[in-house]
Order: structure tokens, then C-alpha cells, then sequence
């Protein structure tokens, strides 16, 4: 069967068409990747992991996306370091100074690169050289999660430790044995004082005795004088002066001792008091605070007086 010429024409048209078309279809695809002329960068992470990001994520300058990530892997030559390289606009100006980091989209789990820094200024950066790279906000605290972790778990074994009863047994002695030796101190104060005050009283018993002495000896001097002569009397009158400068040290020295006794059992009764209470404040610290025994960077001693 032939075609006639119209057909023929018809059909011409339309497989020229359909070459148009499928030469536009596959030309504009090629012009916009020749058109679209990238930049390749790369960096290098070491000691971060790079969960979740893979090849494709975007690449951001403080926000605004200007690349895509080309390739992840590691480095043969050392497996600590992670070798990511970007592909960066053409027009976009990548800077000497300029680092990268890490970035989280949203709770995903997904990461993308945001470059950072550099100024007008500075030189433009080579295609095909490395970026320096600095540890993200995340990437720092999650290597020191590990170090909190540890501590925390050190400090819950010390509070284990101080509230386990073995531990506890010797403080507990000891906040007794501080108890015994306040109410001992405290008995002896009691069973001391009246005998402070008996040789007190002793002493100013003596001193009036001293006193009705020495009124006798001035009596006894006046009676001599009306009956004796006058050289007698001056005789007797200067043996019984030096008696009575003898008695008058004498009074004096004995109230002198009185006195300094006074003071030394005040002194005494004071210190005593001191120590009843120092040992009252050390039973109380104990009690409130038992750890302070279980330090064994910081000894302290109290002076009881």
C-alpha cells in the first residue's frame, strides 16, 4: 500500500518534530549541567562522627545554601581522619580564613556543613584545597558527655560509700565518744565548783582573822604604853611596829595569794567552759556533717583550752 504525497508530508513533519523535541529534551539537561560550574573543596574531620551525614547534604554559608556534599569517606593512611568533599558554586567566593562545621537539621538526626568566617580581604581559596575545620556546639558536648558521665557515677559511688552502715559505725563512735567526754568535763565543773568556793571562803576566813590580829596587837600596844616607861615603850613599841610590818606583809602577801588563786580558778572555770563548749560544737559538726572524716585531703585540729 503507498502513501500518498500529503502523507507522506505529514509524516515528515512529525518525525522532524519528534527529533526537535527529543534533541531539546536532552540538550537543556546538558546545558544547565555545563552551565552549572562547581567548585571542589574538601575537609577533613577528625574525632567527630559524621552520623548522618551523607552524600547530597547541603552546604550552607551562615544559612544560605551555596553547595552540596560530593563525597564522604575515609582516609586510607589513617582511619581516625573522614574526608568530606563539597561542591561549591562557581560564583560563590570560598575565602582563605573561611572553616566548616557540622550542623543538626532540626531532631532528624541529619547533618549538613555550614562554612564559616573569612572576610573581604582575604584571599580567594584555590579549588581543590582543604578547609580547615572546627568542632561544632554538638560535637563538643557530646565528647564531654563521657567525662560528666564518669563523674557523676564517681560521685554516686562516694555517696554510696558515706551512707553504707560500715561507714557510718565509726562516725557514729566517735559523735558518742565526743558526747562521753563533754558530759564527763561537765560533771567535773559541777563536782569542782563547790570546792573552789570552800578555798575561797577558807581564804577570806583567814585574812579576818589576820585583821582581828593585828587590832589585838594596837590593843596590846596601847595597854603598854600606859604602863611601862619610856625607853621600855619605845622598845616594846618598835618590836611591836616590826611585829606589825611583819603581820602587814604578811596580810598582804596572803591577800595577794588569795587574789591570784581568785584569778587562777577564774581563768580555770573560763577554760573549762571553753572546752565544754568546743566539744559540744565538735559533737554538733559531727552529727550535721559525718563526711568531713571520710576527706582525706583536708585535716583540721581543734585546740581545746
Amino acid at each position: 500500500m503507498s502513501l500518498s504525497r500529503s502523507q507522506k508530508s505529514r509524516l515528515g513533519l512529525f518525525m522532524l518534530l519528534g527529533a526537535f523535541l527529543l534533541v531539546v529534551f536532552i540538550a537543556i539537561p546538558v546545558g544547565f549541567k555545563f552551565a552549572e560550574r562547581e567548585k571542589t573543596y574538601y575537609a577533613v574531620f577528625t574525632g567527630e562522627s559524621l552520623s548522618g551525614l551523607d552524600q547530597g547534604a547541603i552546604v550552607k554559608y551562615y544559612g544560605v545554601p551555596i553547595g552540596k556534599v560530593d563525597r564522604v569517606t575515609f582516609d586510607p593512611k589513617d582511619i581516625e581522619r573522614v574526608r568530606v568533599e563539597i561542591r561549591i558554586r562557581h560564583d560563590f567566593p570560598m575565602k582563605k580564613g573561611m572553616y566548616i562545621q557540622t550542623g543538626m537539621l532540626g531532631i532528624t538526626g541529619l547533618k549538613y556543613v555550614e562554612v564559616m568566617g573569612g572576610s573581604n580581604d582575604a584571599p580567594v581559596l584555590k579549588p581543590g584545597s582543604e578547609v580547615p575545620v572546627k568542632p561544632s556546639l554538638m560535637a563538643t558536648l557530646t565528647g564531654k558527655t563521657d567525662v560528666i558521665i564518669s563523674k557523676v557515677e564517681l560521685l554516686l559511688n562516694h555517696i554510696n560509700a558515706i551512707a553504707h552502715p560500715d561507714s557510718i559505725a565509726p562516725v557514729k563512735e566517735i559523735i558518742k565518744n565526743a558526747a562521753d567526754i563533754s558530759r564527763e568535763i561537765n560533771d567535773f565543773m559541777q563536782a569542782s565548783t563547790p570546792k573552789f568556793k570552800s578555798i575561797a571562803g577558807s581564804a577570806e576566813s583567814t585574812m579576818r582573822k589576820v585583821d582581828l590580829i593585828a587590832s589585838d596587837v594596837k590593843s596590846i600596844t596601847a595597854n603598854v604604853n600606859a604602863t611601862v616607861n619610856a625607853a621600855d615603850l619605845s622598845r616594846t613599841v618598835a618590836d611591836i611596829d616590826s611585829t606589825v610590818r611583819t603581820l602587814n606583809s604578811l596580810t598582804r602577801n596572803l591577800d595577794l595569794t588569795v587574789r591570784q588563786s581568785r584569778e587562777d580558778f577564774t581563768v580555770a572555770l573560763e577554760n573549762l567552759r571553753e572546752t565544754l563548749e568546743n566539744a559540744n560544737e565538735l559533737s554538733k559538726i559531727l552529727s550535721e556533717n559525718p563526711s568531713l572524716l571520710l576527706r582525706g585531703d583536708t585535716k583540721k585540729q581543734r585546740d581545746l583550752r
